[in-house]
């Protein structure tokens, strides 16, 4: 078979966003980081997205620390996902603080 990489895990934790099962996405970037592959942007932002689309804006926010604490770079799809996180939990005002960074 082929050896999972980094764009493999993003596309299974986006899977698992698209289906509501963030517990199931975090579970494929635990595995990813034991597995000795560096997460990227896409795979941070999949997994605040799985966050959001399960309305769980703390996660998703504790993601976004984690990932810029990792040195990688948040891009408009990250703050798009951190901002719907907020939105969707119906936190207007932290959606908007997202904006002003």
């Amino acid at each position: 078979g082929i050896r999972p990489n980094e764009v493999t895990y993003s596309s299974l934790i986006n899977a698992f966003a698209q289906t509501k099962q963030p517990d199931k996405a975090n579970e494929m970037f635990q595995l990813m980081q034991q597995q000795g592959i560096r997460p990227d942007e896409v795979t941070y932002s999949s997994l605040i997205n799985a966050f959001a689309q399960a309305k769980q804006p703390d996660k998703a926010n504790e993601m976004f620390q984690l990932m810029q604490q990792q040195g990688i770079r948040p891009d408009e799809v990250t703050y798009s996902s951190l901002i719907n996180a907020f939105a969707q939990a119906k936190q207007p005002d932290k959606a908007n603080e997202m904006f002003q960074l």
